[in-house]
């Protein structure tokens, strides 16, 4: 249960984001180049904190919790992007998924250690 309530606080909150974004740039109050960048810290920032959230309700071993909530998430974005929208698959998409994975990786450690102790 814990991780898929990690798992939908990078979902929801990305979903909101990045409409907000796309409205945004739609009213061109941002540019093409700065939505997809923002689109893309959006969802490293959200990683962050929900590895940060899996990290603070486990007891030990905050990297293996964060391994298995990045990988949801990218599942998640492989299943989306591959199967709805016929994306290619690419060298930088690759490195992108693997700094989703370390970014949960460390906010879930960072989300350990900051826990209080008992």
């Amino acid at each position: 249960m814990k991780y898929l309530k990690a798992f939908l606080i990078v979902l929801l909150t990305t979903i909101l984001v990045n409409i907000l974004f796309s409205s945004l740039c739609y009213f061109n109050i941002i540019g093409n180049t700065t939505n997809s960048v923002l689109k893309i810290l959006s969802i490293l920032v959200l990683s962050f904190i929900s590895g940060l959230y899996i990290g603070i309700k486990s007891n030990n071993k905050g990297y293996l919790e964060g391994i298995k909530v990045g990988l949801i998430t990218i599942l998640f974005i492989i299943l989306l992007s591959y199967l709805g929208f016929n994306d290619n698959f690419n060298m930088i998409k690759i490195f992108y998924y693997f700094l989703i994975l370390l970014v949960t990786i460390i906010g879930s450690v960072i989300g350990i250690n900051k826990k209080e102790k008992k």
